[in-house]
């Protein structure tokens, strides 16, 4: 079993769709993980868990589950961590290679039509950031030196 994981890895990681949205999904995988090894190390059933969090056992079911449907909010995951004796810690961590926006002002010149690509390609990543394409025109037209006029509305 383990080797037929292994070569279906390593075929579908052949593409770079596939590694692209595995990549995209580590994090996650990470967080449930260090759940699941708390959870495991204080030798807790969900329906324990659920009685010392003052929740159903469904509750911490769908908590514990990698579907990605339920986001619980920092309060419950720091109860969560509580009734296993943990303290939740959350951090950023700078991801190198990625540049801030001053860094890109201060950075040589972008190609108009590269960023306007780029920044298009950002509108499905989270569902909240939303950029529409009349605001990436203006944008275009700034970068190329063109007056706000004369930019093209939708």
């Amino acid at each position: 079993m383990r080797n037929t994981l292994k070569a279906f890895k390593t075929r579908a990681f052949a593409h770079p769709d596939v590694r692209r949205k595995y990549e995209g999904l580590r994090e996650e995988f990470e967080i449930l993980d260090e759940i699941l090894k708390a959870r495991a190390e204080a030798g807790v059933t969900q329906a324990e868990l659920a009685a010392r969090m003052g929740t159903t056992q469904s509750a911490v079911a769908r908590l514990e589950t990698a579907r990605g449907k339920h986001s619980p909010s920092i309060e419950t995951l720091k109860r969560y961590a509580s009734a296993l004796g943990y303290r939740l810690q959350v951090r950023l961590v700078k991801e190198e290679g990625l540049t801030t926006v001053g860094e890109m002002t201060r950075s040589a010149p972008v190609d108009a039509s590269t960023l306007l690509v780029r920044a298009r390609a950002l509108r499905g990543i989270p569902k909240r950031v939303r950029v529409t394409d009349r605001l990436l025109n203006s944008l275009k037209g700034r970068l190329k030196g063109m007056p706000k006029a004369n930019v093209r509305e939708k």
